[in-house]
C-alpha cells in the first residue's frame, strides 16, 4: 500500500530548515551589498564616488611669477611708444610669456608701468619701485623676469639672435644678472638653473648669460633675472613671441618639478 507524507509532519523537518537558512543568508548578503548591513563598517553604498586624485603640485595662493619690463617701450621694429610713452612690443611679449605660464596652471602678476619715459636714464630707479610694490602684494612670488629685447648692431647676423626650434623661427634668450648686489650667488644659480632647463628643453633657445656691474633690481628676491628675447634689428615680434612661448613651457617646469 503506497504511503502518503503527512504535510503537518514534513513542513517542520530538516528540509524546511535548511531552506529558512538559506533565505536569511541571501538576504544579509544582499543588505550588506547595498550598503544596509548594521556594522559594516566599510560604509560603500551605490551613490559613493572615487575621491578625487591629488596632483603632486599645488598652486599656492597667489601669483608664483612675476613679470616686467625695465623698458617698457621696446619694440622690434621703428614705433612710437618711446616718443609718447606707451607699451612697445616687448610687452606683448610678457604677455606671451604670461598666458604660456598661465596656461600650465601657473600663476603670473605681469606689471606693466612705463619705466623709460619721460627720462630713459631712470628707468631701473623707476622700475625699482614697480619691484617692491610687486613683491609686497604678492608674497607667493617664486621668481622675477624682467623682459627685455638686445640692442645689437646693426651690422651683427640675424643667426646670432634667431634660431630654428621645431620647425619655426625663434628668438634666441640671453640671460642677464647684475654683479652688485647681495643676491648676486643666488641670481647667477637661479639663471644657470633656467639656462639648463631651456638647454634641457629646447637646444639653442639659450645664447648664455653674461654678469654685469649693477644690481638690475635683483637686489630684491634671490630668484631673479633679466631676460633679453631676441634683438632688435635681427628679431621679429612673432619670433620673440615664440620664444616667450617656449620659456613659459620651461618656467612652468620649474615650479612643478624642480631638481
Amino acid at each position: 500500500m503506497a504511503r502518503f507524507k503527512d504535510w503537518e509532519t514534513e513542513k517542520s523537518g530538516p528540509g524546511l530548515f535548511f531552506v529558512l537558512i538559506a533565505l536569511v543568508v541571501v538576504a544579509v548578503l544582499g543588505a550588506r551589498y547595498l550598503g544596509f548591513y548594521p556594522g559594516s563598517g566599510d560604509g560603500i553604498t551605490l551613490t559613493q564616488t572615487e575621491p578625487p586624485m591629488v596632483t603632486e603640485f599645488v598652486q599656492p595662493l597667489g601669483p608664483v611669477v612675476a613679470i616686467y619690463h625695465t623698458h617698457t617701450s621696446q619694440n622690434y621694429a621703428p614705433k612710437t611708444s618711446f616718443a609718447t610713452g606707451q607699451p612697445g612690443d616687448i610687452v606683448q611679449i610678457g604677455q606671451a610669456f604670461a598666458q604660456a605660464l598661465e596656461v600650465r596652471g601657473i600663476g603670473t602678476v605681469h606689471a606693466q608701468s612705463i619705466h623709460d619715459y619721460p627720462v630713459f636714464r631712470v628707468a631701473y630707479e623707476n622700475a625699482a619701485e614697480t619691484v617692491a610694490a610687486t613683491v609686497g602684494a604678492n608674497r607667493s612670488v617664486q621668481m622675477i623676469f624682467d623682459i627685455h629685447r638686445d640692442g645689437l648692431p646693426v651690422s651683427a647676423k640675424a643667426d646670432r639672435v634667431v634660431t630654428t626650434i621645431n620647425g619655426l623661427e625663434v628668438a634666441k634668450i640671453l640671460l642677464v644678472v647684475g654683479k652688485d648686489n647681495p643676491n648676486y650667488a643666488q641670481n647667477l644659480a637661479f639663471a644657470k638653473e633656467l639656462e639648463a632647463r631651456m638647454e634641457e628643453m629646447y637646444p639653442g633657445l639659450c645664447r648664455g648669460i653674461i654678469t654685469k656691474d649693477g644690481t638690475y633690481n635683483q637686489t630684491q628676491h634671490l630668484q631673479s633675472v633679466a631676460v633679453y628675447i631676441g634683438s632688435y634689428p635681427q628679431s621679429t615680434v612673432d619670433q620673440a613671441e615664440r620664444s616667450a612661448q617656449l620659456l613659459g613651457n620651461v618656467v612652468a617646469t620649474m615650479v612643478q618639478e624642480p631638481y
